[in-house]
Protein backbone atom coordinates (compact mmCIF):
# COMPACT_ATOMS: atom_id res chain seq x y z
CA UNK A 1 0.00 0.00 0.00
CA UNK A 2 1.31 3.46 -0.89
CA UNK A 3 1.51 5.98 1.86
CA UNK A 4 2.28 9.66 1.85
CA UNK A 5 4.49 10.50 4.78
CA UNK A 6 3.51 13.52 6.84
CA UNK A 7 5.70 16.59 6.69
CA UNK A 8 6.18 16.55 10.42
CA UNK A 9 7.18 12.90 10.44
CA UNK A 10 9.73 13.42 7.73
CA UNK A 11 11.36 16.33 9.49
CA UNK A 12 11.60 14.44 12.76
CA UNK A 13 13.74 11.90 10.88
CA UNK A 14 16.41 14.57 10.42
CA UNK A 15 18.56 11.82 11.79
CA UNK A 16 21.56 12.46 13.93
CA UNK A 17 22.94 9.04 14.83
CA UNK A 18 25.47 8.25 17.57
CA UNK A 19 28.91 7.34 16.27
CA UNK A 20 29.22 3.59 15.82
CA UNK A 21 32.74 2.23 16.07
CA UNK A 22 35.72 4.45 15.34
CA UNK A 23 35.02 7.93 13.99
CA UNK A 24 36.60 7.99 10.53
CA UNK A 25 37.61 11.58 9.85
CA UNK A 26 38.29 10.67 6.23
CA UNK A 27 34.53 10.54 5.64
CA UNK A 28 33.89 14.14 6.72
CA UNK A 29 33.33 16.58 3.86
CA UNK A 30 31.57 16.91 0.50
CA UNK A 31 31.16 13.97 -1.85
CA UNK A 32 29.72 13.82 -5.37
CA UNK A 33 27.45 10.81 -5.66
CA UNK A 34 26.60 8.92 -8.85
CA UNK A 35 23.93 6.23 -8.87
CA UNK A 36 23.76 3.84 -11.81
CA UNK A 37 21.63 0.81 -12.59
CA UNK A 38 18.76 -0.08 -14.87
CA UNK A 39 17.08 3.26 -14.14
CA UNK A 40 18.28 6.77 -15.05
CA UNK A 41 21.70 7.90 -13.84
CA UNK A 42 21.44 10.16 -10.79
CA UNK A 43 23.96 12.71 -9.52
CA UNK A 44 23.98 14.61 -6.23
CA UNK A 45 26.10 16.00 -3.42
CA UNK A 46 26.46 14.23 -0.08
CA UNK A 47 27.86 16.22 2.84
CA UNK A 48 29.01 14.25 5.90
CA UNK A 49 29.92 15.85 9.21
CA UNK A 50 29.85 15.38 12.95
CA UNK A 51 28.21 17.29 15.77
CA UNK A 52 29.80 16.08 18.97
CA UNK A 53 29.19 12.36 19.09
CA UNK A 54 26.69 12.24 16.23
CA UNK A 55 26.97 11.98 12.46
CA UNK A 56 25.08 14.48 10.29
CA UNK A 57 24.32 14.09 6.58
CA UNK A 58 22.79 16.29 3.89
CA UNK A 59 22.02 15.35 0.31
CA UNK A 60 21.44 18.24 -2.10
CA UNK A 61 20.94 20.49 0.91
CA UNK A 62 18.30 18.31 2.59
CA UNK A 63 18.79 16.19 5.74
CA UNK A 64 19.41 12.46 5.32
CA UNK A 65 19.73 9.59 7.76
CA UNK A 66 23.27 8.24 8.11
CA UNK A 67 25.03 5.50 10.06
CA UNK A 68 28.80 5.14 10.12
CA UNK A 69 30.86 2.28 11.51
CA UNK A 70 34.54 2.68 10.74
CA UNK A 71 34.84 2.56 6.95
CA UNK A 72 31.26 1.35 6.48
CA UNK A 73 28.32 3.69 6.03
CA UNK A 74 24.60 3.57 5.34
CA UNK A 75 22.71 6.61 3.99
CA UNK A 76 18.90 6.75 3.67
CA UNK A 77 17.65 9.54 1.38
CA UNK A 78 14.00 10.57 1.20
CA UNK A 79 12.85 11.31 -2.34
CA UNK A 80 9.62 11.61 -4.31
CA UNK A 81 8.50 10.19 -7.62
CA UNK A 82 6.84 12.22 -10.33
CA UNK A 83 3.41 11.38 -8.91
CA UNK A 84 4.39 12.85 -5.53
CA UNK A 85 4.75 9.60 -3.58
CA UNK A 86 7.57 9.53 -1.05
CA UNK A 87 10.12 6.73 -1.01
CA UNK A 88 13.72 6.21 0.13
CA UNK A 89 16.95 5.39 -1.63
CA UNK A 90 19.15 3.44 0.74
CA UNK A 91 22.89 3.56 -0.01
CA UNK A 92 25.06 0.95 1.68
CA UNK A 93 28.79 0.92 1.11
CA UNK A 94 32.24 1.63 2.40
CA UNK A 95 35.20 3.95 2.16
CA UNK A 96 38.38 2.64 0.50
CA UNK A 97 41.27 4.21 -1.39
CA UNK A 98 39.84 7.69 -0.99
CA UNK A 99 36.46 6.80 -2.55
CA UNK A 100 32.99 5.65 -1.51
CA UNK A 101 31.20 2.79 -3.25
CA UNK A 102 28.44 0.28 -2.70
CA UNK A 103 24.91 -0.70 -3.70
CA UNK A 104 21.56 1.04 -3.29
CA UNK A 105 18.02 -0.24 -2.90
CA UNK A 106 14.58 1.36 -2.99
CA UNK A 107 12.32 1.42 0.07
CA UNK A 108 8.65 2.32 -0.37
CA UNK A 109 6.17 2.18 -3.24
CA UNK A 110 6.38 4.44 -6.28
CA UNK A 111 4.16 4.86 -9.32
CA UNK A 112 7.00 3.76 -11.61
CA UNK A 113 9.11 1.33 -9.51
CA UNK A 114 12.82 2.12 -9.58
CA UNK A 115 15.38 -0.70 -9.57
CA UNK A 116 18.40 -0.48 -7.33
CA UNK A 117 21.98 -0.54 -8.54
CA UNK A 118 25.49 0.65 -7.80
CA UNK A 119 26.71 3.93 -6.37
CA UNK A 120 30.03 5.71 -6.07
CA UNK A 121 31.21 8.84 -4.28
CA UNK A 122 34.27 10.96 -5.00
CA UNK A 123 35.50 14.06 -3.22
CA UNK A 124 33.95 17.25 -4.52
CA UNK A 125 36.62 19.34 -6.14
CA UNK A 126 37.37 22.67 -4.45
CA UNK A 127 36.14 25.85 -6.09
CA UNK A 128 38.60 27.19 -8.63
CA UNK A 129 39.22 30.62 -10.08
CA UNK A 130 36.95 31.54 -13.02
CA UNK A 131 38.31 30.72 -16.47
CA UNK A 132 38.46 33.17 -19.39
CA UNK A 133 35.11 33.32 -21.22
CA UNK A 134 34.60 30.76 -24.00
CA UNK A 135 30.91 31.26 -24.93
CA UNK A 136 29.07 28.35 -26.51
CA UNK A 137 25.81 28.29 -28.45
CA UNK A 138 22.99 27.45 -26.04
CA UNK A 139 20.25 28.91 -28.25
CA UNK A 140 17.40 26.73 -29.41
CA UNK A 141 14.50 24.75 -27.97
CA UNK A 142 15.20 22.46 -25.03
CA UNK A 143 13.00 19.61 -23.80
CA UNK A 144 13.34 17.92 -20.39
CA UNK A 145 15.49 14.79 -20.11
CA UNK A 146 14.86 12.08 -17.49
CA UNK A 147 17.03 11.35 -14.50
CA UNK A 148 19.92 13.33 -13.00
CA UNK A 149 18.03 14.87 -10.05
CA UNK A 150 17.49 13.04 -6.74
CA UNK A 151 14.12 14.81 -6.23
CA UNK A 152 15.11 15.17 -2.58
CA UNK A 153 11.93 15.56 -0.55
CA UNK A 154 12.77 17.40 2.68
CA UNK A 155 15.01 20.42 3.10
CA UNK A 156 16.72 21.82 6.20
CA UNK A 157 14.23 24.56 7.04
CA UNK A 158 14.80 27.21 9.68
CA UNK A 159 12.34 27.36 12.58
CA UNK A 160 10.58 30.31 10.94
CA UNK A 161 10.19 28.51 7.62
CA UNK A 162 9.07 25.29 9.27
CA UNK A 163 6.36 27.10 11.24
CA UNK A 164 5.02 28.68 8.03
CA UNK A 165 5.33 25.45 6.07
CA UNK A 166 3.33 23.34 8.53
CA UNK A 167 0.05 25.02 7.60
CA UNK A 168 0.48 24.87 3.81
CA UNK A 169 -2.29 23.26 1.73
CA UNK A 170 -1.13 22.73 -1.83
CA UNK A 171 -4.51 22.80 -3.57
CA UNK A 172 -5.53 26.10 -1.96
CA UNK A 173 -2.23 27.91 -1.42
CA UNK A 174 -0.10 26.98 -4.46
CA UNK A 175 0.20 30.14 -6.62
CA UNK A 176 -0.24 28.52 -10.03
CA UNK A 177 -3.58 26.84 -9.16
CA UNK A 178 -5.08 30.34 -9.29
CA UNK A 179 -2.96 31.42 -12.30
CA UNK A 180 -0.38 33.34 -10.26
CA UNK A 181 3.25 32.84 -11.25
CA UNK A 182 5.05 30.29 -9.03
CA UNK A 183 8.29 32.14 -9.80
CA UNK A 184 11.55 31.20 -11.47
CA UNK A 185 12.81 29.12 -8.50
CA UNK A 186 10.00 26.61 -9.00
CA UNK A 187 9.77 26.92 -12.79
CA UNK A 188 13.41 26.27 -13.59
CA UNK A 189 13.25 22.95 -11.74
CA UNK A 190 9.93 21.67 -13.15
CA UNK A 191 10.53 18.81 -15.53
CA UNK A 192 7.42 18.70 -17.72
CA UNK A 193 7.79 21.78 -19.91
CA UNK A 194 10.17 22.85 -22.70
CA UNK A 195 11.73 26.29 -23.06
CA UNK A 196 13.52 28.26 -25.76
CA UNK A 197 16.74 30.30 -25.52
CA UNK A 198 17.25 33.28 -27.83
CA UNK A 199 20.79 34.69 -28.03
CA UNK A 200 21.63 38.32 -28.71
CA UNK A 201 24.60 40.59 -28.08
CA UNK A 202 24.91 40.99 -24.34
CA UNK A 203 21.68 39.12 -23.50
CA UNK A 204 20.02 35.72 -23.46
CA UNK A 205 16.23 35.48 -23.44
CA UNK A 206 14.58 32.37 -21.97
CA UNK A 207 10.98 31.75 -23.07
CA UNK A 208 9.28 29.17 -20.85
CA UNK A 209 6.20 27.30 -21.97
CA UNK A 210 5.00 27.07 -18.37
CA UNK A 211 3.08 30.23 -17.47
CA UNK A 212 4.32 31.74 -20.79
CA UNK A 213 7.01 33.50 -18.74
CA UNK A 214 9.88 35.43 -20.32
CA UNK A 215 13.24 35.82 -18.61
CA UNK A 216 16.09 38.12 -19.67
CA UNK A 217 19.65 37.30 -18.62
CA UNK A 218 22.00 40.25 -19.12
CA UNK A 219 25.61 39.36 -19.99
CA UNK A 220 27.01 42.88 -20.28
CA UNK A 221 27.79 43.43 -16.59
CA UNK A 222 24.91 45.80 -15.90
CA UNK A 223 23.39 46.19 -12.45
CA UNK A 224 19.62 46.28 -11.83
CA UNK A 225 18.11 49.78 -11.78
CA UNK A 226 17.66 51.24 -8.30
CA UNK A 227 13.90 51.36 -8.76
CA UNK A 228 13.60 47.74 -9.97
CA UNK A 229 11.04 45.89 -7.81
CA UNK A 230 11.11 42.32 -6.58
CA UNK A 231 9.14 39.95 -8.81
CA UNK A 232 8.45 36.23 -9.29
CA UNK A 233 11.13 36.09 -12.03
CA UNK A 234 13.63 38.37 -10.31
CA UNK A 235 16.47 40.12 -12.12
CA UNK A 236 19.06 37.88 -13.80
CA UNK A 237 22.63 38.59 -14.87
CA UNK A 238 25.15 36.11 -16.20
CA UNK A 239 28.72 35.53 -17.29
CA UNK A 240 30.78 32.81 -18.94
CA UNK A 241 33.14 30.78 -16.76
CA UNK A 242 35.00 29.09 -19.57
CA UNK A 243 32.23 27.41 -21.54
CA UNK A 244 29.83 27.26 -18.55
CA UNK A 245 27.08 29.84 -18.25
CA UNK A 246 26.71 31.16 -14.70
CA UNK A 247 23.48 33.02 -13.87
CA UNK A 248 22.80 35.02 -10.71
CA UNK A 249 19.20 36.03 -10.00
CA UNK A 250 18.32 38.59 -7.35
CA UNK A 251 15.31 40.70 -6.40
CA UNK A 252 13.09 37.64 -6.11
CA UNK A 253 9.62 38.19 -4.71
CA UNK A 254 8.46 36.02 -1.81
CA UNK A 255 7.05 32.79 -3.20
CA UNK A 256 7.30 29.01 -2.83
CA UNK A 257 10.16 26.75 -3.89
CA UNK A 258 8.06 23.93 -5.29
CA UNK A 259 4.63 22.33 -5.11
CA UNK A 260 5.22 21.39 -1.45
CA UNK A 261 5.06 25.04 -0.45
CA UNK A 262 8.48 25.57 1.13
CA UNK A 263 8.87 29.35 1.29
CA UNK A 264 11.19 31.62 -0.65
CA UNK A 265 11.76 34.91 1.15
CA UNK A 266 11.48 38.34 -0.42
CA UNK A 267 14.96 39.22 -1.68
CA UNK A 268 16.30 35.65 -1.86
CA UNK A 269 18.81 34.83 -4.60
CA UNK A 270 19.32 31.92 -6.99
CA UNK A 271 22.57 30.65 -8.51
CA UNK A 272 22.57 28.54 -11.70
CA UNK A 273 25.39 26.92 -13.65
CA UNK A 274 24.62 25.65 -17.16
CA UNK A 275 26.92 23.28 -19.07
CA UNK A 276 26.62 22.16 -22.69
CA UNK A 277 27.69 18.65 -23.71
CA UNK A 278 30.55 18.29 -26.19
CA UNK A 279 28.15 17.33 -28.97
CA UNK A 280 25.92 20.33 -28.21
CA UNK A 281 22.81 18.19 -27.74
CA UNK A 282 22.38 18.19 -23.95
CA UNK A 283 22.19 21.12 -21.54
CA UNK A 284 22.59 20.51 -17.82
CA UNK A 285 22.15 22.84 -14.86
CA UNK A 286 22.91 22.94 -11.15
CA UNK A 287 20.42 25.25 -9.40
CA UNK A 288 21.04 26.53 -5.87
CA UNK A 289 18.63 28.65 -3.82
CA UNK A 290 20.39 31.09 -1.48
CA UNK A 291 17.88 31.96 1.22
CA UNK A 292 19.39 31.75 4.75
CA UNK A 293 16.19 33.19 6.21
CA UNK A 294 14.39 29.95 5.35
CA UNK A 295 17.07 27.28 4.79
CA UNK A 296 19.96 26.30 7.04
CA UNK A 297 21.62 24.60 4.06
CA UNK A 298 20.96 25.85 0.50
CA UNK A 299 18.65 23.52 -1.49
CA UNK A 300 20.10 22.18 -4.75
CA UNK A 301 18.31 20.90 -7.87
CA UNK A 302 19.84 19.38 -11.01
CA UNK A 303 18.15 19.45 -14.40
CA UNK A 304 19.04 18.28 -17.89
CA UNK A 305 17.46 19.06 -21.25
CA UNK A 306 17.84 17.81 -24.83
CA UNK A 307 18.04 20.17 -27.80
CA UNK A 308 15.00 19.51 -30.01
CA UNK A 309 14.21 22.01 -32.79
CA UNK A 310 11.06 20.06 -33.70
CA UNK A 311 9.40 20.86 -30.37
CA UNK A 312 6.75 23.59 -30.45
CA UNK A 313 6.40 25.99 -27.51
CA UNK A 314 2.66 25.94 -26.92
CA UNK A 315 0.48 28.72 -25.48
CA UNK A 316 -0.07 28.27 -21.75
CA UNK A 317 -3.74 28.75 -20.95
CA UNK A 318 -4.83 29.32 -17.36
CA UNK A 319 -8.35 30.25 -16.25
CA UNK A 320 -8.48 31.50 -12.63
CA UNK A 321 -12.28 31.42 -12.74
CA UNK A 322 -12.19 27.62 -12.70
CA UNK A 323 -10.33 27.67 -9.38
CA UNK A 324 -12.73 30.09 -7.72
CA UNK A 325 -15.79 28.35 -9.20
CA UNK A 326 -14.66 25.12 -7.59
CA UNK A 327 -14.21 26.88 -4.24
CA UNK A 328 -17.71 28.34 -4.58
CA UNK A 329 -19.35 25.07 -5.65
CA UNK A 330 -17.74 23.22 -2.73
CA UNK A 331 -18.70 25.89 -0.20
CA UNK A 332 -15.04 26.60 0.56
CA UNK A 333 -14.71 30.16 -0.68
CA UNK A 334 -14.95 31.66 2.83
CA UNK A 335 -12.32 29.21 4.05
CA UNK A 336 -10.06 30.23 1.16
CA UNK A 337 -10.33 33.94 1.97
CA UNK A 338 -9.81 33.25 5.68
CA UNK A 339 -6.46 31.70 4.67
CA UNK A 340 -5.30 34.86 2.90
CA UNK A 341 -2.26 35.14 5.20
CA UNK A 342 -0.98 31.91 3.60
CA UNK A 343 -0.42 33.89 0.41
CA UNK A 344 1.57 36.66 2.06
CA UNK A 345 5.07 35.19 2.45
CA UNK A 346 7.54 37.53 4.13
Amino acid sequence: MRTRLSRRGLFVSLALFPLAGAANDALVGDWMLELTGKGPRLVGQLTLGRQGDTWVAHVEGGPAEVRVDGDNLDVRIDSRDLAGFVFYRRLSGRYADGKLSGTFTIEGATEDPEPGGQWTGVRKLPDRAPEPPRPVDVSGIWTPAPGVDFRKYTMDLTDKAQAWFEGYLMHYDQPNVRCVSPGIVAMVAWGAYPFEILADDGRLTFIYEVESEVRRIFLDGREPPEYYPTSPMGYSTGYWDGSALVVETELLEANVRDFRGEPVSDGARMHERYSLSDDGRRLSAVITLLDPENYRVPPVRRREWVRDPATVILPYECDPDSFYRQMYDEGKLDMYFERSERRLIE
